[in-house]
């Protein structure tokens, strides 16, 4: 992972806030499954770090201090220690790890890496912006070639399969723009053909707002995902 380059990515673009393309467990991870949402819903502001972006890059790239971080952050203003999407998504991690016996290490990251309340508001925003926030994800999805891709919510799966058609990794027959989220979710395991030769899945999921405490209603998504690598 080139560290000036990623320096340079989040601070550009915008003025107030980095721009965060991924969440990994430790500085020089090599993840294997990719958790991908639409784009941060809670930015880091470049105050928060007194303009030190070595400090905000140390932050997104040791999953502990980023999770301590925001957690005293939304105490100091009032909130509750985490969003429940950030509950579902740390949970979900946490058992995809634990489960697999250290066979997983989870990236988590987003289609595009500008933060926004909602995806109405990424939406709103000039098409200059948006093409530039998504360089880093696609970079992450080359280099690494994950052998699974977990997609939640029907607007990170449309972006998503867009663009792995475009660029020729999924077949172009899996894409149908009258699909809802549930009928991406049926679909299964999506095979993946990196360029590189490597090859993986995506799996479709509803948004990990849902997960809850315990995950029961994502019971065979992990279940499928574990047994993948128990395959390998």
């Amino acid at each position: 992972m080139n560290q000036d380059g990623l320096k340079e990515f989040v601070e550009s673009i915008t003025t107030k806030e980095y721009l965060r393309p991924f969440v990994s467990k430790y500085k020089w991870s090599k993840p294997n499954v990719f958790v991908v949402g639409i784009n941060p819903a809670s930015s880091i502001l470049k105050i928060d770090v007194n303009y030190d972006v070595n400090r905000y890059i140390d932050i997104i790239t040791d999953r502990e201090s980023f999770l301590t971080f925001i957690q005293q952050k939304n105490i100091q203003k009032g909130k509750k220690p985490f969003s429940k999407t950030r509950i579902g998504l740390n949970h979900l991690v946490e058992h995809l790890e634990t489960k697999s016996n250290g066979k997983i290490e989870v990236l988590e990251t987003n289609i595009n890496a500008y933060p926004t309340k909602n995806a109405k508001q990424l939406r709103a925003l000039p098409l200059s912006i948006r093409q530039q926030g998504q360089e880093w994800f696609r970079e992450l999805m080359l280099e690494h070639a994950p052998p699974v891709v977990i997609v939640h919510s029907l607007d990170a799966t449309r972006d998503l399969m867009k663009w792995l058609i475009a660029n020729e990794m999924i077949k172009s027959s899996v894409y149908n723009r009258s699909y809802r989220l549930r009928d991406w979710i049926d679909l299964g395991p999506i095979p993946i053909n990196y360029p590189s030769g490597a090859t993986g899945v995506v799996f479709c999921t509803k948004h990990l707002k849902y997960y809850g405490w315990k995950g029961n209603a994502f019971q065979q998504l992990r279940e499928d995902i574990l047994t993948q690598f128990n395959e390998r």
